[in-house]
């Protein structure tokens, strides 16, 4: 074999390696695993414009022009020779509750499901911003299969979304059923798919507690507490039946600084224990609700209530006792897609507390003058429906006792004229999209 030169040799293994290099290369890559697909974002407008027309017979208590009307006021025959000044009717026509939200759904975040919802109205937080925009529900939700967490502004415990008064009139039964949101943080445990538990930790707000000190903020007593108000809810739910039940612990701090001459820290609370318990039934085509409230310091839910102060002397620290309040509704009404008659009733009582108040903060409680004793409310009504359109006409008749009030906080009644009824007409139109 003839040997070739030590340079040609050197030459042909380079070339050889270059050759393999080049060869390895141009040979194609493993396959990498592929990449997981990110979780799309959905994004769901939802809303409705609503105009509506109210009739009243007389004077009423309300909000928001007429809006939401809570209860009868009473005789005023003040200069006016016995005729009462107050039974006088009245009539608007408004499109404040026009609504708009934003539902939306995200990728998952510590392994739960993930979504939020922002939602507004034009009905203002007060009577001076008739018309502008508010915010109504404002939270975000960790959904695993067993377990949820949410965590913003949404309903107070209190107010069962899927059962409530379903009147035509916007008060949805206030101030005999509570009503209101708020912010919070809520756990819920799943046990099965129709038995769950919450609790909830939340703080009053647009509807808040009474305030004894008007000099601070609208939420001062509740802030000043330094603990949440407490709600623990038990609940049963299948597409026929519903029931459940909760029991609400609320702490509030009237005052910090307290007195003149000289000042005083006050340390003084108003704990209130109230308990709920509501259910639902689902026909073919006939529907049934009912809740019942055993209530102190019920002001934030929009109910007939609050807290009592007592003084042993002009110059003691106030003390404090929660206003009791009770009451009860009902809810039938027909399940039909083109027409749905309804009939709601309810009644409220004012239960007063101990003898001896010197003083009252709330929603018509007091220890002294007229006040109201109870209130009761029927309203029937009917809905038609037409696509996305709904017409709504209802008749609401609420009857308040009125009478003297005693320094228990509970009322005694003079005659049947202080039996104060008003009858509301209610025309809605709504275009839901």
């Amino acid at each position: 074999m003839k040997k070739l030169p030590l340079t040609r040799w050197l030459l042909a293994v380079l070339a050889s390696i270059s050759a393999t290099f080049a060869s390895a290369q141009t040979q194609p890559a493993p396959a990498a695993a592929p990449a997981k697909p990110a979780q799309p974002i959905s994004i769901t407008l939802y809303g409705f414009v609503r105009n509506d027309l109210n009739y009243d017979s007389r004077q009423m208590n309300f909000v928001r022009e007429g809006q939401l009307d809570l209860y009868p006021k009473d005789i005023d025959t003040i200069g006016m020779a016995g005729v009462d000044a107050n039974k006088k009717s009245q009539l608007n026509i408004l499109g404040i509750l026009a609504r708009l939200g934003v539902r939306v759904s995200g990728p998952d975040a510590f392994g739960a499901k993930t979504s939020a919802v922002l939602e507004g109205d034009f009905f203002g937080q007060a009577e001076a911003n008739i018309g502008l925009l508010r915010l109504r529900h404002g939270y975000v939700k960790l959904d695993w299969k067993k377990h949820a967490l949410t965590l913003g502004q949404t309903w107070y415990p209190l107010f069962i979304p899927e059962c409530y008064p379903g009147v035509v009139n916007f008060n949805t039964g206030i101030p005999i059923a509570p009503f209101g949101w708020t912010a919070q943080i809520k756990y819920t445990a799943k046990f099965t798919d129709k038995f769950n538990a919450s609790i909830t930790a939340y703080k009053p707000r647009e509807f808040s507690v009474a305030s004894v000190n008007t000099s601070e903020t609208t939420n001062s007593p509740s802030m000043n507490a330094s603990i949440p108000e407490l709600n623990a809810h038990v609940q049963y739910k299948t597409d026929k039946f519903m029931a459940g039940m909760q029991l609400d612990y609320s702490n509030i701090m009237p005052y910090v600084k307290y007195g003149t001459n000289p000042v005083k820290i006050s340390k003084e609370r108003v704990q209130a224990v109230t308990f709920m318990a509501y259910t639902k039934i689902t026909g073919k085509k006939v529907g049934f609700k009912a809740m019942a409230v055993l209530g102190q310091n019920t002001t934030h839910w929009v109910m007939i209530g609050g807290y009592y102060g007592y003084k042993a002397t002009p110059s003691s620290i106030e003390t404090y006792k929660p206003a009791k309040t009770n009451a009860f509704w009902a809810d039938v009404y027909g399940t039909g897609k083109k027409m749905a008659p309804g009939l709601f009733v309810g009644y409220i009582v004012n239960n007063g507390a101990s003898a001896g108040a010197t003083a009252a903060y709330g929603r018509m409680v007091g220890v002294s003058g007229r006040g109201i004793k109870d209130m009761w409310r029927v309203a029937p009504r009917l809905e038609i429906f037409s696509g996305k359109f709904r017409f709504g006409s209802e008749l609401e008749v609420t009857s308040a006792t009125y009478g003297t009030r005693g320094n228990n906080g509970k009322v005694t009644t003079a005659s049947s004229k202080d039996h104060i009824t008003n009858v509301r007409l209610t025309f809605s139109t709504v275009f839901s999209f």
